[in-house]
């Protein structure tokens, strides 16, 4: 299945190249997701993280014909969804407001078991969330890119520009803060309760 898709993505890669529309929607599609998690694990707010990822799309397809195949086209583009929200996040500071907004539960279903559903995941991506925070914001974007970008620490260091070994530490660390972290929340959450 990996060698198919790999076919696919070269296939439409080329089509995106000569500057048609399916290959460029088939790239969007398939990277902005992560992309967009990315974007707002730096930014903080979604409405940043958005023009982050549209502003990396269009950079990316801007100088499509200087991507070499060297590296995968999908640590190329995180490479520049990370340097554009840094970028975004440097000339716009955001407040404590904003980013607390972000944390919210979305969406209301009729059926009880899908609600309840609904509000574990909630819960758990609110946890989450709050523990990625308490992060420094290198080890947070490492985190996010091997966890749910599904990076190797070598795709990571050659989107960030960091060693391998600099990528690990930062990893290392940050699991372990990130648990110490849930443990805290979780505990007090716990305390609320009884």
């Amino acid at each position: 299945m990996l060698f198919g898709r790999d076919r696919n993505e070269d296939h439409f890669l080329k089509q995106a190249i000569l500057g048609e529309r399916e290959g460029f929607e088939y790239l969007v599609r398939i990277y902005q997701n992560l992309a967009y998690t990315v974007a707002i694990k730096i930014c903080g707010n979604s409405e940043d993280a958005e023009e982050v990822v549209q502003d990396a799309f269009m950079k990316a397809f801007n100088a499509l014909a200087n991507f070499r195949s060297a590296s995968k086209f999908s640590t190329w583009l995180y490479r520049i969804v990370y340097h554009t929200a840094l970028t975004k996040k440097s000339t716009r500071r955001m407040s404590s407001e904003e980013l607390n907004e972000e944390s919210g539960a979305t969406g209301y279903l009729l059926d009880e078991k899908k609600e309840f559903g609904a509000l574990v995941h909630a819960d758990r991506k609110k946890y989450l969330n709050l523990a990625l925070g308490q992060l420094s914001e290198e080890e947070r974007i490492v985190v996010t890119l091997h966890y749910l970008g599904e990076k190797s620490t070598s795709e990571i260091g050659e989107i960030l520009d960091l060693g391998k070994s600099a990528i690990k530490m930062r990893l290392m660390r940050g699991r372990k803060k990130l648990e110490e972290s849930l443990k805290g929340l979780l505990r007090e959450e716990l305390k609320d309760l009884l």
